[in-house]
């Protein structure tokens, strides 16, 4: 019963993070004879890079959104996955059918992604002087994936950010990708 428990919550971790990265990283479908998102090379591996026209871009509902909605959405939905993780995380600390072994793992992992929200809010107050929005997603690799609100960045600018990033964080800069997304 522990080792079922155990591997659907993990699951449960790897399916919400998929979905973020699904919707973070997907490109819309492309006319012929336009050219294609070019990919970025950042902190040692090649990442998809987003859309960055400048342009509104249409929603699931078909309405028109601003820009900086993506940054709004995408934070929401980020909080409402790690908001149902830290509820069924508590449950299993408070469910006294459960070990004290999955208890202990439970409240670590609680503990391991209440960080996680901390330092992503230290890196977004770090960063907002030179870019109005990011996000910061954390993936099950130890990586860190950064979005920052800019048309393009220079690879210096990239650099900067992979910098900060990983002094702050404690991660090594090969582990931190930075993709610009207007």
């Amino acid at each position: 019963m522990v080792k079922r428990q155990t591997v659907w919550l993990s699951t449960m971790m790897v399916l919400s993070l998929m979905l973020i990265g699904y919707y973070t990283l997907g490109t819309p479908s492309q006319a012929p004879g336009k050219s294609s998102d070019v990919t970025t090379t950042l902190g040692g591996a090649t990442t998809p890079a987003v859309p960055t026209s400048a342009s509104p871009t249409q929603s699931a509902t078909g309405n028109a959104t601003q820009p900086n909605d993506w940054y709004a959405m995408m934070s929401m939905q980020q909080q409402k996955d790690e908001s149902a993780l830290m509820t069924t995380l508590e449950n299993t600390i408070a469910d006294s059918h459960v070990s004290n072994q999955q208890a202990t793992k439970a409240y670590q992992e609680l503990t391991a992604l209440q960080t996680q929200k901390m330092q992503a809010n230290q890196v977004r107050d770090l960063l907002m002087g030179e870019y109005p929005d990011s996000l910061v997603v954390f993936n099950p690799t130890g990586s860190v994936h950064v979005y920052v609100e800019a048309s393009s960045l220079t690879p210096l600018a990239a650099v900067k950010v992979i910098n900060l990033v990983s002094q702050t964080l404690g991660v090594a800069s090969n582990e931190v990708y930075v993709t610009p997304h207007v």
